[in-house]
């Protein structure tokens, strides 16, 4: 058993050093001007990339072209138009509106409905406690 021992503490000695080894040097390049050209291949490569792939400038400027004009054609609200439109947003309450005449309708006959209804006395509030309360478990 202890030669076992041994064997795995030197083990693991010899593995804990060829760890710490230095790594093999990468293969440097000769010189800077090598170095300076490879750069200038990669910067080359992706600048025509990007060129290529800007999303056709020459159609998209004759486009805007055409929307512009269309929006030209289209005439412009006067301000009588305008005006007449706010009156008629601010007393119809507006299409997306959460209120107006509508809402406030519905609120009084719900307030009616509900004081329509009789209200529970005490003797029936206490009758619903007790027919709700859960009875306590009986200790042994």
């Amino acid at each position: 058993m202890n030669k076992l021992l041994i064997a795995l503490i030197a083990g693991s000695f010899a593995t804990v050093a060829a760890a710490q080894t230095a790594a093999p040097a990468a293969a440097a390049p000769a010189t800077k001007a090598e170095v300076n050209k490879e750069k200038a291949k990669t910067v080359e490569a992706v600048t025509t990339k990007a060129g290529e792939n800007s999303s056709g400038t020459a159609a998209t400027a004759a486009q805007a072209k055409k929307d512009t004009a269309v929006s030209k054609t289209v005439a412009k609200p006067t301000t009588a138009q305008k005006k007449a439109d706010a009156v008629a947003a601010t007393t119809k309450g507006g299409e997306n509106s959460s209120g107006g005449p509508e809402t406030a309708a519905q609120a009084k006959k719900g307030t009616a409905a509900s004081k329509a209804m009789p209200k529970a006395t005490t003797s029936e509030k206490a009758a619903d406690v007790k027919a709700t309360a859960t009875p306590k478990a009986a200790t042994p």
